[in-house]
């Protein structure tokens, strides 16, 4: 099963211009070989891995077997301290929202290389991109908003499809639960911030950037002429 998978197409983005179908594909890693194949019926060229070291060196992914390009720069960044807080009883609903917020108002900063070298590879390759972390969630979130935010698509549209993640939270629940076996429950409501996303966590995520082309241009280094080329690439 292909973890909160979905294809992130027809959004109206820069001069009314829908996103390409069969372009931008989004979801959580890959580990085993069927998915994997499946995933490449898609057509995918390109992936952005984007967990850390830690994370990949546990579970590995199926995707590089397919030789799929994976152009990403790796990072140590640790994104699972709610949940072991939650493992070790230090944790409740209130502090873990806290947390989210927290950490998505860092993503501006601490994923700064990552965005970098993404956008880097988003202007020059080709083909169809898969966006992927742990669960397709956080990382994934921002990072997919990031880039409809640089192909034009309104915040509205924005917002809807990072909060789709939701529809797949007893997905994410279940793969959460094989990664951390030593929760006691997956219905601890100390969970349910880490698990679901909320339109506050994008909030903090994008009102940390200000707007986002000046972002893309000041900090993540993007010209006209690299907009123009997202365009001409996702844009039909």
């Amino acid at each position: 099963m292909l973890l909160n998978f979905r294809e992130v197409s027809g959004l109206r983005g820069h001069d009314g211009r829908a996103i390409r179908p069969g372009m931008i594909f989004r979801g959580g890693a890959v580990t085993d070989p069927a998915t994997a194949a499946r995933l490449g019926g898609h057509g995918v060229t390109t992936v952005f891995d984007l967990r850390n070291r830690r994370e990949e060196a546990a579970r590995p992914s199926a995707l590089r077997e397919l030789g799929l390009r994976h152009p990403l720069r790796h990072h140590d960044i640790d994104l699972a301290a709610p949940i072991r807080l939650v493992r070790d009883g230090a944790a409740d609903a209130e502090s873990n929202r806290a947390a989210m917020l927290a950490i998505y108002g860092d993503f501006h900063s601490v994923f700064r290389p990552t965005f970098e070298a993404a956008f880097a590879d988003l202007v020059t390759g080709e083909g169809p991109v898969y966006i992927h972390c742990a669960v397709g969630k956080d990382r994934t979130g921002a990072m997919t908003a990031l880039l409809l935010q640089a192909l034009g698509v309104e915040r509205e549209a924005v917002y809807h499809d990072y909060l789709l993640s939701n529809g797949a939270y007893q997905e994410i629940a279940a793969s959460v639960r094989v990664r951390h076996p030593h929760l006691a429950s997956m219905d601890d409501p100390a969970l349910r911030p880490v698990l679901q996303v909320e339109a506050a966590y994008l909030d903090a995520f994008l009102d940390s950037i200000g707007p986002a082309k000046t972002y893309l241009r000041r900090k993540i280094g993007l010209d006209e002429a690299a907009f123009a080329a997202l365009r001409r690439r996702f844009l039909e």
